[in-house]
This record gives structure tokens, C-alpha cells and sequence, in this order.
């Protein structure tokens, strides 16, 4: 029975991306002032098609832009952490994302920075260009562990984000996801829809603190938000 409403969920779930994700470039192509609006949006209904809702703790503050970093639970990932922001936001992705259909589309009008991590010289090219869409008055959204946790634990992070933040003066606006793990983790195709919680965490102040120093802050963050 579970397999059976997983495929029509995701059967849901596809036909509303490929209907809606259209009309969703033809708005931004014709009204680019209401990009965002129209993602967060987008972002929610594709939630809501998955047979999810979102419970928000915490608000992500109007003051200035951040390195905002998440746990990478699940492919829901990409439609969740959007559907809480507000204002312009980027992000650092995965170069197989740009392979996507129409997703690809909505990425490159993002601006999102793609980025192999198995290439140093990439990587490395991909932070700074990912600079420069910060200091242009953008968030840049990273999710730091670099994959899918198969176990639920947080996984390490990786260190580009942080050097982004460092060379910046950005500071880093955590934001821990639960739920999504028991509702789509990456070793399991059965979806089972649930509540999906977000937390959006006290930022953390760059200063005069060293890449390490931000690392271990923020994992610590993370760790303690998963108790």
C-alpha cells in the first residue's frame, strides 16, 4: 500500500513541477522584480504536492545577507530551505543539478553557482564567483556536509562555505531541518508525507574567527539543534 501511494504522490508531485515549473520562468522572464516571491512560493506548492507541511520555528532576520547553511537530509531539501526566505537568495549547487530540465532553468536564473566538488580548481572558482553574488546583495544557501546523510546523523563539513563567510564578512544564519529523514531519506524511495519542522537558528557572527573556528561553531549549532 505504501508503494502504491508513493508512485502516485510522486506521479502528483511530477506533474505539478511540469505544468507549474514553466509558468513559474515565464513569470520571472516577464516580471523579474517578482522572482523570489514567485520561488517561495513554487517551493511551498511542490511541498504541498509531496503531501507535506512545513512547521517553522524562527524567522530568518531582514538586517543583511548571510552564508545561510542546512543539513542535506533529502532531494526535498531544494524545495524546502527556499520556501522560508525572503528577499534575494542564491545558492552553491551540485554541477549534475544543471543536467535537470527546467530545474536547470530556474537554477541559472538564480544565479546558483555550480560546483564540482571533486575538482579543487572548481570548487575554488566556485566560491569566489559565489562571493561576488553575496557582496551583490544576495543569501547564498550551502548545504555544508556536500551529500546526503543514508544514517539521519550529520555528516562533517566541508570547508568552502566557511572560507565564503571569512572572505566576506557574512554571517552565518544556520537553519536545521528534522522530519525529513523518516519522510524521504536518500537510501528509501517510499515517500511517507509528514510534518516537516524548520528551524531557523541564531546567526552566527564571522568577527575575526578563523575558517576552523567557524566550522566547529556551526556544526556544534547543528548538533545541538538535533538533540
Amino acid at each position: 500500500m505504501k508503494a502504491i501511494m508513493s508512485i502516485l504522490i510522486y506521479l502528483r508531485a511530477f506533474l505539478t513541477f511540469s505544468v507549474i515549473a514553466p509558468i513559474v520562468i515565464i513569470i520571472i522572464l516577464i516580471f523579474p522584480s517578482m522572482m523570489y516571491k514567485t520561488l517561495v512560493l513554487f517551493c511551498r506548492l511542490m511541498i504541498y504536492m509531496f503531501g507535506c507541511e512545513i512547521k517553522v520555528n524562527g524567522r530568518v532576520p531582514k538586517t543583511a545577507c548571510f552564508v545561510i547553511m542546512a543539513n542535506h537530509v533529502s532531494f526535498l531539501d531544494v524545495f524546502t530551505i527556499p520556501s522560508v526566505l525572503h528577499g534575494k537568495f542564491s545558492a552553491v549547487a551540485a554541477s549534475k543539478n544543471f543536467k535537470i530540465p527546467i530545474y536547470s532553468t530556474i537554477l541559472k536564473l538564480m544565479k546558483v553557482i555550480s560546483i564540482n566538488r571533486s575538482n579543487k580548481d572548481n570548487a575554488i572558482k566556485g566560491i569566489i564567483a559565489a562571493q561576488e553574488v553575496l557582496k551583490s546583495g544576495y543569501h547564498i544557501v550551502i548545504l555544508p556536509e556536500g551529500t546526503r546523510t543514508i544514517t539521519g546523523d550529520l555528516l562533517p563539513f566541508k570547508k568552502g562555505g566557511f572560507h565564503l563567510a571569512k572572505n566576506t564578512g557574512a554571517d552565518i544564519l544556520p537553519i536545521v531541518t528534522k522530519g525529513l529523514f523518516d519522510i524521504k531519506p536518500k537510501n528509501r524511495w517510499i515517500i511517507q508525507p509528514g510534518v516537516i519542522e524548520i528551524n531557523i537558528l541564531n546567526a552566527i557572527k564571522v568577527n575575526n574567527k578563523e575558517v576552523d573556528e567557524l566550522l566547529i561553531e556551526t556544526h556544534n549549532s547543528f548538533l545541538e539543534s538535533y538533540k
